[in-house]
């Protein structure tokens, strides 16, 4: 059974159209890979899954579930987390402090506890546990304006992760970062895609990282899906090809 699946997903903005028709099926533990030029759709995409946008006309279903034009908070709540092209952390805030935020707010706790100088030892245990799994644990206590650009980017997707998704969008996860942060990006993806259910979508650029991580990929071109499947079949489709990737790939 799929988890996040999407049906004839249209999006109009005046007269233009900057989605048409998508119908996507993503199943469950599965890393899929949305590439295809700018322009193409696919952060409107991600906007329309989120609650940002409400489609033109179709539907988003969460685990058979209809969540077509819920709100953004609606639709955290429901199992779906998401990071953005540009990194979203509170930088005057720890590394910890960040984590902490996205999980009292899942546990449905008071934004004044987050004032008290100690928390309950469940609530730090998971955070710890979040800091650790991204590789930040020994910076639990930097503040996250001045992490690096790449461990920056470990916190955003560790404040996703945070929420406990089922499904975990990440847009442009390695955009800005140098080839040692790029890789150190991919191999997280990569380990988090072994978490019990969760289900990874992501928007990406760099076809080494594409290509290197995704059980299938799917290619927008002009607001439409002009190619899905395995890797080494859309590496080879003439149409990606003459769109895209400009020479096999």
């Amino acid at each position: 059974m799929s988890t996040l699946r999407t049906e004839g997903i249209r999006k109009k903005f005046a007269k233009f159209t900057a989605l048409n028709g998508i119908s996507l099926e993503v199943k469950k533990g599965e890393i899929r890979s949305i590439i295809g030029p700018n322009g193409a759709g696919k952060t409107t995409f991600f906007n329309v899954v989120t609650g940002k946008f409400r489609p033109t006309e179709g539907a988003v279903y969460l685990d058979g579930r209809d969540i077509t034009g819920k709100r953004p908070h609606e639709i955290t709540t429901y199992g779906i987390a998401r990071t953005f092209q540009i990194i979203n952390i509170f930088r005057g805030l720890t590394a910890f402090e960040n984590i902490v935020l996205p999980v009292l707010n899942r546990h449905k706790k008071n934004m004044a506890f987050f004032s008290r100088p100690q928390f309950r030892d469940d609530i730090r245990e998971e955070c710890f546990k979040v800091l650790k799994e991204i590789g930040l644990e020994k910076a639990a206590d930097t503040v996250a304006g001045n992490l690096s650009h790449g461990d920056k980017k470990k916190l955003d997707i560790g404040i996703g992760l945070a929420r406990n998704p089922r499904v975990l969008l990440l847009d442009e996860p390695t955009a800005g970062l140098n080839p040692q942060e790029k890789q150190s990006i991919t191999n997280l993806i990569k380990q988090i895609a072994g978490r019990e259910s969760l289900t990874i979508v992501l928007i990406e650029h760099d076809m080494d990282a594409v290509f290197s991580i995704s059980d299938n990929i799917t290619v927008f071109q002009q607001g439409s899906v002009i190619a899905e499947g395995k890797p080494d079949d859309v590496r080879k489709n003439k149409l990606v090809i003459d769109a895209y990737l400009g020479e096999e790939f």
